[in-house]
């Protein structure tokens, strides 16, 4: 063993670093395991009573992941593969934080951004006649002459709730506008010409434009909590949108990207080791503690720091061996 490569293992032993989940999966199911659980039942539900099955890419979702370091700045950070369902939370989670970055983009450009909130009275209809009611409205609302002559553009998103008061369901729309000042009491009468039977709405100016950005984000990718919900109402809400958009943009606001495309970078980020194996050596292999490290502290690391290598020696004795992966491992890491 090199002066340079025991030097780093001692610092090891004494840096507290703890063990790491398993798998990325594992990693990110801390932080929304009561939302991944209820999900689950959902999509088993809907797999089981219609055949269709999306159970086992939400299962497999994040199982497969790598580090990847930037060429430029030496920071780290993890790539893993995803299901892309909508009401996946770890994927959500990740479209959230996209649109947060669009959202913000735009608004550092709006002089004056308010806040409108579009609701209906509460009735029990089935939710796909309220949700489709909703929609049509919001439509016809925006030709209206008060908001075609105030408002330069915006995003809207959707939300639903259900009351625990009258267990009736309760669908509304946000929106962040571009726009100068307008009467509250005349917007009221505006959508009540359009709904007939609401004069529900709420104005305000928007004081802090980054949290609005998160608010409209975090909602515009799930519109609701399915852990707050029965299984019947999941399955109720899942039907309802499915298909639907729940996100949308006008005006102004049509420079926002509601999609995430291929990073402009993305070939500045060069993998360094995969999930497993910088977890399974970070108290063994000084270059694997390094690579997590970068990747929790945000602090960049050397050009040659990369376990690629082992993984290919790892890989050999997989293919020549009959022992076990952590076998491998071990029979390794003897004679590094």
């Amino acid at each position: 063993m090199s002066e340079k490569s025991s030097t780093r293992l001692d610092t090891l032993e004494t840096s507290g670093v703890s063990q790491p989940p398993s798998t990325y999966r594992k990693f990110c199911k801390t932080h929304c395991q009561t939302e991944l659980s209820a999900t689950r039942e959902l999509y088993s539900h809907f797999e089981s009573s219609t055949g269709v099955s999306r159970l086992e890419n939400f299962d497999q979702c994040r199982t497969g992941a790598w580090f990847a370091r930037n060429v430029h700045t030496g920071s780290v950070k993890v790539m893993s593969s995803s299901c892309k369902l909508r009401w996946c939370p770890m994927c959500s989670a990740t479209r959230s934080w996209f649109l947060t970055q669009q959202v913000s983009k735009w608004l550092k450009i709006v002089v004056k951004p308010k806040f409108l909130t579009l609701t209906l009275a509460h009735t029990s209809a089935p939710l796909p006649d309220q949700v489709e009611h909703l929609y049509t409205c919001f439509r016809k609302f925006r030709k209206l002459n008060i908001m075609k002559r105030n408002v330069l553009g915006g995003v809207w998103f959707f939300q639903i709730k259900k009351s625990d008061k009258d267990g009736l369901w309760h669908p509304h729309l946000h929106c962040v506008i571009d726009s100068e000042y307008m009467d509250k009491f005349a917007l009221s009468t505006a959508w009540a010409t359009v709904t007939v039977t609401s004069k529900i709405i709420d104005i305000k100016k928007v004081d802090d434009k980054d949290k609005m950005a998160e608010y409209v984000a975090r909602y515009a990718a799930r519109p609701s909590l399915l852990s707050t919900l029965s299984l019947s109402d999941r399955n109720v809400l899942f039907e309802s949108l499915h298909g639907r958009r729940l996100v949308g943009t006008w005006g102004s606001a049509r420079s926002i990207s509601l999609r995430p495309a291929k990073p402009p970078d993305a070939k500045d980020w060069k993998k360094v080791g995969e999930w497993w194996t910088v977890v399974n050596l970070i108290h063994d292999d000084w270059r694997a503690e390094a690579i997590w490290r970068s990747f929790r502290t945000d602090t960049p690391i050397p050009e040659d720091c990369n376990i690629l290598d082992l993984e290919d020696e790892i890989n050999n004795v997989q293919r020549y061996t009959p022992n076990t992966v952590e076998e491998n491992y071990q029979l390794l890491l003897d004679f590094y």
